[in-house]
């Protein structure tokens, strides 16, 4: 299993509309993958504007978006944002890091790896340490993080009443 990260480009529109729609059936994991948009030319524009910074809503960060690929396969296994830095609301909830696997993929270990490549990546680009938060019931993801060297530095409430938990993972 040769797993790789990609920034989104052309080719990937028929696997990133498959992927939009199972996110849709299953869960609320799904913005991560387009932040609202309807077609992979809007995905594309708002990935553009995230990568260089520009027109960002506020609150958010700059960041770059990658899809979870197998070698030899088109189809897109998750999704992984890496935030370029910190703002507020980063530092409190959202981290440097967020990403969501296929629904129909997960318990495969996709995610650790994910997550893994992401931080060979934060490293390249300078980012360190890095923070990457979790809800506190979502205890497959909290293994994920703590796999790859995450240290909980502490739990917070949100502003929905549910409780997360910070981690720091030194690069």
């Amino acid at each position: 299993m040769a797993l790789y990260l990609a920034e989104p480009a052309r080719k990937h529109r028929r696997a990133w509309n498959a992927l939009r729609r199972e996110f849709d059936r299953d869960d609320a994991v799904h913005f991560a993958l387009y932040q609202g948009s309807k077609t992979y030319g809007q995905f594309m524009r708002k990935w553009r504007d995230f990568h260089t910074g520009k027109r960002l809503p506020d609150g958010y960060a700059p960041g770059t978006k990658y899809f979870l690929l197998e070698e030899g396969s088109p189809k897109l296994l998750g999704v992984i944002d890496i935030r370029h830095r910190l703002n507020e609301n980063l530092l409190n909830r959202g981290g440097h890091i967020g990403y969501a696997i296929a629904p129909s993929e997960r318990r495969k270990g996709y995610a650790t790896e994910q997550l893994r490549l992401a931080l060979d990546i934060c490293r390249e680009m300078g980012i360190g340490p890095v923070l990457v938060t979790c809800d506190r019931d979502n205890i497959a993801s909290a293994r994920v993080i703590q796999r790859n060297g995450g240290i909980l530095e502490d739990e917070r409430m949100s502003g929905d009443g549910k409780v997360f938990q910070r981690y720091w993972i030194t690069l």
